[in-house]
C-alpha cells in the first residue's frame, strides 16, 4: 500500500520524467532532421560533380574533333603542296615548333 507521502514524490517526478521523455522525443526529431539535411547536401555535391563530369567530357570531345579537323586540313594542304612552315607554328598547340634563321 502507498503511504500519502509517496503519492506525492510520484506526482512531483511525474513531472520531471515527462520533461525528459519530451526531451528525449524532441532530440530524437532533431537528430533525424539533421542527418536528413546531411543526406540532401551530400546528393547536392554528387549532383554537381556528374554535372561537373559531363561537362569535361563535353569539352574533351569537342577538343578531340577539332585537333581531328585540324589534322584533317594540315593533311588537306600537305597534299595539295601549299603546307608552309608557318602553318606548323600554332600558338595555341603547346610544344609547338619555332623556326629560327640567322
Amino acid at each position: 500500500m502507498l503511504r500519502s507521502l509517496d503519492v506525492q514524490q510520484v506526482l512531483l517526478q511525474s513531472n520531471a520524467v515527462e520533461r525528459v521523455q519530451q526531451v528525449q522525443q524532441q532530440q530524437t526529431d532533431v537528430q533525424q532532421k539533421h542527418f536528413e539535411a546531411q543526406l540532401a547536401e551530400e546528393k547536392r555535391e554528387l549532383r554537381e560533380k556528374v554535372k561537373d563530369l559531363e561537362e569535361t567530357e563535353r569539352l574533351m570531345i569537342r577538343e578531340k574533333e577539332e585537333r581531328k579537323k585540324r589534322d584533317e586540313n594540315r593533311g588537306k594542304r600537305k597534299q595539295e603542296g601549299t603546307d608552309d612552315a608557318a602553318d606548323d607554328l600554332s600558338a595555341d598547340e603547346p610544344g609547338g615548333k619555332i623556326d629560327i634563321r640567322v
